[in-house]
Parts: C-alpha cells; structure tokens; sequence
C-alpha cells in the first residue's frame, strides 16, 4: 500500500505505481482537503488502481498558520488555541486581560485539530508533538472559553504543521473524540458516490468504533482498522472479530508503548490475526530515511525483510511517497526486497525463528551480492571467470586469435553471454543452428565459437589445458579443450544469416574463418590484457549502479550509429510510456563495417545528449565491447538476452534492429520474439520513427504506403551519414545542430569519422 501526497498525486505517478504492482494507494485525510479526495478518486479510477480513504479519526494534529516550523524551547510558554481562525484574532496573548497566573507568556502560538481537541484538555496533561517534538505541559485552562489554554515547554523540540499529538493525561478517561470526524464522514459520502470499497479508520479503540464505520459506509467498504493506541491493544479481540483488514500504524503506537515493546506487539496481532485469518499490514518508518535519502538504511531494509518473511498481508509506504524526494525509488527498494524474500521462501521454506539455525545461504549468495538484481541473468547464472596465474602457462600449447574472437573471450568472462562459459562444442552449435536453443533446450540464437587452423589443433590434446594469445602475443585466457571439429562454414552462414551471398557482411565474416572449431571451457582470463574504455562497463559493475540509483526497471538501448533525433524519440517514449526508471545506453564499439561510425564519435554524441537533452539522472551510458555480426532476427534476440545479462528488465527493437542492406524485413526483428517464447526480458517495440510534415513533431508509423509515405521525413543513419559525408549540415529534425556541428568539425579536421 502507498500513501500519496504532493510528491506523488499525478496520473504519471499513479500509472508508474500501478505498472509497479502497488496494489493500493491511500490518501491521509489527516494531511488532505476533499478537493484533494476529488481529484485523486478521479485519477484512480482513470488508472484503475484500488484506493483506499483513510481517515484522519480520533487523532489531534498541530497546526501552524504559514505552515512553517516553530522552534520551542525549554521553559517557554505557549498559546494553544482551538482553532486557526480564533489564533488569527489574537496576535499576542501577552495583551489579553485575561490571562492570569502566567509569568511569561512568549508570542509563540499553535492551534490544535479537531476543533474538539481542546475541550479534551486538563490541567497536569502533557501534549507531546510527533516522535521527536517538544513535550508541553498544560497548566491554565481558564481561558479556554476564549479559544485558547496555556502550556509550558518542558523539553526542546520543533513544532511542524500537521503533526500527530499525543496527550498523556494525568487521569487515565475515555477520549471524547468520535472516531469519524466531521471532515470523514464528508469524505466517506464522497467515497461511496465514487465507489471507493477501502476505507483505513483512524485511531480505533474498540468494536463498537468499527461498528458506527460499517453504519456511516453502508457496509458497502472494507474496515482497515488501524491499531495505534492503548485501547486498540485491550480490545483487540473484538477488533479483528468485526474489520476485514487491520493495520499496525508502529508511528502513533510508539507514543503510548515502550518502543522496545513495539516488535513484539506486532509479532502478536500478527498471530492472533493469522488465528481468525485476517489479513494485516505494517506501517510507520519502514523506508523512512528515504524521503530525503536516495537510499534506505541497513536497519530499515532489515525491517521490511522480517516483516516479508513474518507473512505481512501487506506493508505500507507513507512520508517516503506521500512527501518524499524519492517516491518512485522507495516503491523499487520495497519491491525489490519483497521479490527477494519470496524468492527465498519459495526456494527454502523458513520462518523468522528458524532462519538463523535452520538456514545456510549458499556460497555464491554470499560472493554474488548484486549478480540477481534488479533481474535474473539468463540462465540464472552470471558467469565469472577466475584471473590467470601467469606461472601456470608457461608449459601450456598456445593459439593465436582474432581481435573478434579476443571480444568474446572478454564478453564471456564477465557475465554478457551467460549462461555460455567457453566455446559451443559442436552438439550445442548444430542446436543452435537450427533450433536456436543450446543442448540443453536453453533460447540460445548464435554461435559462440572459436576458429582455428588445423596446426593448432594437432598441437593440441582434448582434455588438456591451452593459452589463448592476442595478435600481439599476450596471453588472453586459458581453456580447458573438449573438442576439435569441421567448421562448416556454408551449413552455418546458411542457417544463420538466411543465405550464403558473401556479400551480406555476417557470412563473409563466416566464410573467411579458418577451417576448424575449438570447443572449451574458459578456465581463466588475464584482466591486464583487456583495455577497457571510461563507459565500458561489465554487468556486476551496471547492475550495482542501478541498484545505487533505486532503478528496478531498465530498458536497453542498442546502437551502432550516432545519436539522432528518432532514437532521442525512442528514449523518451521509454521513459514516458513504458514507465522505465532508467535507459541503457550500450552503444556496440568492436568492429564494423566500412562507413559505419567510428565509436569515439558514438560515445561523445550520446555525451552531448545526456548533458543537453536527456533527462537527468534517467540514463547510464555504457559501451558493448563486442561487434556487430549483422545477424537480423537472430542478433535480434542475441541483443536481448546480452542486456538481460546486464542488468536490463526490457529491451527497445527497431525497425532494422541489427539488420544489412534490404536481407531481413522490416519486421523480422520484432516478429521473431513471438516465435521463440519467453527469454525473460520484456521487448519494446517500436515501428519506423518519422517526422510529420504536417503535424511538426515525430511519430511512428508503416511507410509501405508510398503515398503515405511522402507526408513524411524518414529518419536514419544512413541519412545522416550521407549529409555529413557532402559536408552538410543535417537538418534540424534529423539531428541535434550541436552534435551535427561536432561530426563536421571532426570530419573538417582530418578525423576518422568513419569506419575506412
């Protein structure tokens, strides 16, 4: 359950919490006007999420006319007046004649609500404000037939608007407060027209309060009966016999027991509520550092996490969404550690009481701390490559490879082909071939797989250990070899790519491979032999920082092309319509093709864009070490799953996405993630981006229509290319004027630009 307020009361917002599972949201009426009732009830039921009215009740709240602070210190006095109107009158106290008794009275003021509050009040009661307030001692009510008594500071604190008072009378009574104030019962005939059925009621004290609730609704609303007070606890039993729900709001009880007693209070309504299977939620402070912090504390994800495992119908954000910096983060922590725990649960029944003797976390759940977070990598499995002791290698047979090659052998240590650990022995390659999946049944839509010349395999043994060295003869990685086969090379280009024209650039990568395939297992990689770029980042590095960043869901972005206005299109459609918390940005920078961009230019037009006109901390930029293989449908689905691996919970496709020339159809790329089932990683898909003529601005839309199409600028690389290439400057719906103008300065200065 969320509580909404000004940080969180938009349609965006409410269409954000419901993509994220939020399955109620609540409005304080303690905090809120029933104009803010009307417009959020109008908002749910255009978004079509639960709501529920929570009542602002018995509760007596501080009130200050600027909606300022006040500082109170010790030995001030007071005026604690019955409402704002009668505190507007009086400016100063000091000059009402009748005050008597008083020493000193200080020109500090607040009013108390409901206007009954007052009325409540004796001499020798303490008003404690919220947790951390002042505490104030009541001590002349004469006046409290002009609208006011007068109190004495007995301990420092800060007085803010709207904050939950609590008064410890001298004679324990009865409070005089109806349950349902003035303002609820409004609030619930409102509620009842707009179909609200939940309804959270404020300071319970006994069933018959729940009894006069279903009376005021009609019984036409399910009670949440919130359990905040001393009363609530002796009369427990008739409580849960008569509400549907209840909820233990640990903030307000707080005021009236013990904190120290608080945890086991609430393991017991969790018990007796379990014994009359009712449902319970938990609130007050459980991500409370968040609404200033970008991150919760450790004592606080402690919290939500025994909560989960206690078996909580539910648990409620409030300040953190309702008046927080960062409403949207804390849903992704509450989220994300609520998966975690039922993962566990689901894995390994266990209790609370049983955790710590019964419980043994596995080994790679200790080491791999961020390698299953925001998402699973496929596979379930992140894979790691150990370093290499140079000493191991020196007796070892040693194979020469390409720099495409020393890209994969880099790729599969970090993680960004798991579940792949080496090279594909020759079952696993004809599965994919032709089924696109592993031997094992896993969606596996390329080969991975290592070509050599016959001499490297008669110097080599199946079963013993090899050295991989790069062109310049430094040791890459070992691996263990388990196989030694034909690389059919035509069979392969064929069933790959579609067809075996050695024009399409993926099949004459192919056909010009050496004659043989080393299948095996990594064993291990020399890290020093690796350059890595600023923005080259590996998946334990992306899925930590979208951890730091609150993310939960993240889109990736593929390209090989410079930023141009049909992908800025693209981001912020993601952004806006598919509710993402945040983009990849994973540009590929290994090898190309002639005329493609050189990636130094990729990384700095994206620079630009993330400076200038993106949203601001809405986007990670990272480069792909790895290189295009031009593979249509099938890269299609390579792509994916290598941003599964990285950390992404969605994947953007385009209209060509990793296509050449006019082999694969438009469509392909998107089609073919119908066909091969689920791969765990939602697609986005988009169809050709344009921009109208007629209507200014940028759309997507088919363009088989040629009639249709001339309404329309077609937005591409390869027209963007060609403006630059005859030293024009694109135009302005094409691309960024600032990055266009960096590209013809580059060219200008002799600077490769392109792929030569």
């Amino acid at each position: 359950m969320v509580t909404i307020g000004p940080s969180s009361n938009s349609e965006r917002i409410f269409r954000i919490m419901k993509n994220k599972s939020v399955d109620f949201i609540r409005l304080n009426m303690s905090h809120s006007s029933i104009e803010d009732l009307k417009y959020s009830t109008n908002l749910a039921n255009n978004v079509g999420i639960d709501y529920v009215l929570d009542t602002e009740g018995a509760q007596i709240r501080s009130g200050l006319l600027d909606d300022a602070s006040l500082f109170l210190q010790e030995g001030e006095y007071v005026q604690i007046y019955v409402n704002s109107k009668v505190m507007e009158r009086f400016s100063s106290v000091s000059n009402d004649s009748t005050i008597i008794a008083v020493d000193k009275i200080s020109n500090k003021s607040f009013f108390l609500t409901p206007i009954e509050a007052i009325k409540t009040l004796s001499l020798g009661d303490l008003v404690y404000i919220d947790n951390f307030g002042p505490i104030i001692s009541v001590v002349d009510v004469s006046t409290k037939s002009s609208g006011y008594i007068i109190g004495k500071v007995i301990a420092n604190g800060e007085l803010l608007n709207k904050k939950a008072v609590f008064v410890d009378k001298a004679f324990e009574s009865q409070s005089e407060l109806s349950v349902l104030s003035a303002k609820d019962e409004e609030a619930i005939g409102l509620g009842l027209k707009e179909n609200i059925s939940n309804i959270a009621v404020s300071y319970v004290r006994s069933g018959a309060d729940v009894d006069l609730v279903k009376e005021v609704t009609n019984n036409k609303m399910r009670i949440i009966s919130k359990i905040e007070n001393r009363l609530a606890l002796i009369n427990l039993e008739e409580i849960i016999e008569k509400s549907d729900f209840l909820l233990i709001d640990r903030g307000d009880m707080s005021k009236e027991i013990p904190v120290e007693k608080i945890p086991f209070i609430q393991r017991y309504i969790l018990d007796r509520c379990k014994s009359n299977d009712k449902g319970v939620f938990v609130a007050t402070n459980l991500l409370e550092s968040m609404v200033s912090n970008s991150k919760p504390t450790r004592a606080e994800i402690q919290d939500v996490t025994i909560a989960a495992l206690d078996g909580f119908y539910g648990l409620t954000l409030s300040a953190e969404t309702a008046v927080g910096k960062h409403p949207i983060r804390s849903i992704n922590t509450m989220n994300r550690v609520i998966a975690h725990v039922e993962g566990i649960k689901k894995n390994s029944p266990i209790t609370v009481d049983a955790m710590i003797d019964d419980f043994n976390l596995p080994l790679d759940y200790l080491n791999e701390h961020f390698a299953s977070v925001p998402i699973e990598p496929f596979g379930g499995i992140l894979v790691r490559i150990g370093d290499m002791d140079i000493n191991d290698i020196e007796f070892m047979p040693k194979i020469v490879i390409n720099e495409d090659s020393a890209r994969d052998i880099f790729q599969i240590a970090v993680g960004a082909f798991s579940p792949i650990s080496g090279f594909m022995h020759q079952d696993d390659l004809h599965s994919v071939i032709t089924n696109m999946q592993l031997s094992n049944g896993l969606i596996w839509p390329l080969p991975i797989t290592l070509d050599i010349e016959e001499s490297d395999g008669e110097a080599i043994s199946i079963g013993e250990d090899c050295c991989l060295l790069d062109s310049r003869k430094r040791p890459l990685a070992t691996m263990r070899v388990q196989q030694i086969y034909n690389n059919q090379k035509a069979l392969i280009s064929k069933a790959v790519f579609g067809t075996e024209d050695p024009k399409h650039l993926g099949v004459e990568r192919v056909l010009n491979q050496k004659p043989f395939l080393l299948a095996g297992e990594l064993i291990s990689i020399n890290p020093t032999a690796f350059s890595m770029g600023k923005y080259e980042f590996t998946p334990r590095q992306l899925r930590k920082l979208f951890y730091e960043k609150g993310w939960e869901k993240i889109a990736g972005f593929h390209t090989r092309n410079v930023a141009h206005r049909g992908h800025e299109y693209i981001l912020s459609r993601v952004i806006e319509d598919e509710f993402c918390d945040g983009v990849l940005l994973h540009p590929v920078v290994g090898s190309k093709k002639k005329g493609d961009f050189n990636s130094k230019y990729i990384l700095k037009s994206y620079e630009m864009m993330l400076k200038n006109y993106l949203m601001k901390d809405r986007f990670v930029l990272s480069a792909f070490g790895t290189y295009s293989r031009y593979g249509g449908p099938r890269e299609a689905i390579f792509t994916a799953i290598c941003r599964k691996n990285f950390g992404c919970t969605h994947f953007i496709v385009g209209r060509d996405h990793t296509g050449i020339a006019n082999y694969y159809g438009s469509s392909n790329s998107k089609e073919v993630f119908d066909k091969i089932g689920d791969i765990g990683i939602e697609i986005i898909a988009f169809d050709e981006v344009v921009y109208s003529k007629k209507q200014k601005c940028y759309i997507q839309t088919d363009l088989k229509d040629e009639k249709k199409s001339r309404n329309f600028y077609q937005i591409s690389g390869t027209e963007f290319r060609k403006s630059l290439l005859q030293n024009q400057l694109p135009q302005s719906w094409l691309a960024r004027r600032e990055i266009a103008q960096m590209l013809l300065k580059s060219i200008s200065r002799g600077e490769k630009v392109f792929v030569e």
